[in-house]
């Protein structure tokens, strides 16, 4: 077994004990702000990767016409059901979807915890609709105070790698994206549209 594959374990792992507390110690979504750089309603599908409990799903309800929850923890996505939110156990690398079919897609405070954020990257974009919107929102690695939590999350054998905004513009305009960054405290939101016509439905 790789060192790559028992940090994945591991961590997989952490979020299953973590998931009946994890909506108590984690902030407060800001849904308006989401809302906004969504560009919500929409009439179709909004996919929250690496949604884990819901809990950002769940603050979005009525604003698209289905809200599945993506993550890899089982264990997250049994608190997710129990807010009766639809759910998908996979990893954000390999995309149970087909090509350019989601108009909405949101990835909360995850992007960091990926083990392959190239490829992820790409299936992202690739399932990703012609004129769709994604939102990723990420702690800001330029802050001082983002780079505390880093530094602990690697003490903690967390698979963590945090990209600054501009990284992350690069590498989502690489794998086709037009990018607009917003910044706030310790997080930035990367807006991510891809070209095309914007569907009519999912």
């Amino acid at each position: 077994m790789s060192i790559d594959t028992q940090l994945t374990d591991l961590t997989r792992t952490r979020y299953n004990r973590l998931a009946p507390i994890y909506d108590r110690v984690i902030p407060a979504v800001q849904a308006e702000r989401l809302k906004a750089l969504l560009q919500l309603p929409v009439d179709g599908l909004l996919l929250d990767v690496g949604g884990g409990t819901g809990r950002v799903a769940q603050v979005l309800a009525g604003q698209a016409s289905h809200i599945v929850v993506l993550d890899e923890s089982l264990g997250m996505l049994r608190q997710a059901q129990e807010k009766g939110l639809p759910t998908a156990c996979a990893r954000s690398e390999q995309l149970p979807f087909p090509d350019r079919a989601i108009p909405r897609i949101l990835m909360v405070d995850a992007f960091h915890h990926l083990s392959d954020q190239d490829h992820a990257a790409a299936e992202l974009m690739r399932v990703l609709a012609p004129g769709g919107q994604m939102v990723i929102e990420e702690p800001n690695i330029e802050r001082g105070a983002v780079k505390l939590v880093a530094l602990a999350e690697r003490l903690a054998l967390m698979r963590s790698r945090f990209r600054s905004p501009q990284k992350m513009r690069r590498l989502f305009e690489a794998a086709g994206g037009q990018v607009t960054i917003s910044r706030d405290g310790p997080n930035f939101w990367l807006a991510v549209e891809k070209d095309g016509p914007s569907p009519e439905c999912c």
